[in-house]
């Protein structure tokens, strides 16, 4: 590949497992020493509650990205794992694909230490499991938390593992149910699971901790991006919130059965979620953290309405991939 190619052109006729060999291989490096924003920057574990909740990630280009819109303008987007942490206890909620591996690693030998870790994601994609297999073998006696994704093993790059020995690593990792409507209690940290409130995979979760207030979403409420690459990840007011338009678009590129659908369920459901939660802060695994009760409803609102507008769109409103 050159410096001149689009990756979006190039990426758009790749499987999953082809674009994350891709970022895991030397074409990595090659197109970072060309395009500084090529990749990721912005490395980083950020505190979004001292002692308790860690955000984990890095930040790419915008536009490069499959999961918004074509024509969205020169922004930059966090991509987002967390850790919850007690005195003896470390969880990971999804992480991250494996471009966010060095915030990964920093996480661990800065934050993690001597706790049991725990892993757990939301979703069976790149984005939410892409460092599951090396956390799995780079942790001692950590422990998966399984809510029934299945075919987690195609992400596994374990680095004490051969691919032949896929059988006896899963053998030897041990796991817990974290089903919907299930809460898991390790330690101080209490993890409600419920299924996703808006999705495009049918086996999506959302996990509510209610001591931090926080609602980790996956792939939803994640409307929000970054101006520069230097800014902080964290929302919170509803300042530059988007139009209702813009939201629509990025629900529609994410989520292409929205168009011209008729979802009253669903809007009810989501109104119900944030009703009987107290809610303060929103972690989805792209877009910008929100945080603050006064923000997070701004936020649900704004995509309530993106929900309804994305509903309404016509085929001249349907986002073009090249």
């Amino acid at each position: 590949m050159t410096a001149d190619t689009h990756r979006r052109r190039v990426l758009g006729g790749m499987s999953a497992a082809a674009i994350m060999a891709l970022l895991r291989d030397n074409h990595a490096a090659a197109f970072q020493a060309q395009d500084n924003f090529a990749f990721a920057t912005a490395q980083a574990v950020h505190p979004l509650i001292p002692g308790r909740l860690y955000r984990i990630g890095c930040a790419v280009r915008a536009e490069r990205l499959s999961w918004l819109p074509a024509d969205i303008p020169g922004l930059f987007e966090p991509l987002n794992a967390y850790l919850l942490i007690d005195r003896e206890n470390a969880v990971f909620i999804d992480m991250g694909a494996p471009i966010m591996l060095p915030a990964i690693r920093q996480a661990i030998e800065t934050v993690v230490g001597s706790r049991r870790v725990w892993v757990s994601y939301t979703r069976n994609e790149a984005d939410c499991i892409g460092n599951l297999g090396w956390i799995l073998g780079s942790c001692p006696q950590a422990t998966l938390l399984f809510g029934g994704a299945g075919g987690i093993l195609e992400w596994i790059n374990d680095p004490a593992v051969s691919i032949m020995e896929v059988r006896d690593f899963l053998g030897r990792v041990p796991i817990v149910e974290s089903r919907n409507g299930m809460t898991n209690q390790i330690g101080d940290l209490e993890l409600q699971w419920l299924d996703a409130g808006v999705k495009q995979m049918l086996l999506t979760q959302w996990m509510f901790e209610p001591r931090t207030g926080c609602l980790f979403t996956s792939d939803s409420l994640g409307f929000r991006h970054l101006k520069a690459i230097d800014d902080t990840p964290v929302v919170e007011s509803a300042r530059g919130l988007p139009s209702t338009k813009l939201v629509a678009g990025e629900l529609a590129a994410r989520m292409n059965w929205l168009r011209g659908a008729q979802y009253p369920d669903l809007l009810a459901r989501l109104e119900t979620i944030f009703r009987e939660r107290d809610v303060q802060m929103i972690a989805p695994v792209h877009g910008c953290i929100i945080r603050g009760r006064a923000t997070v409803r701004a936020h649900v609102e704004r995509l309530l309405a993106g929900l309804r507008a994305a509903s309404a769109l016509t085929s001249e409103e349907e986002t073009h991939y090249v």
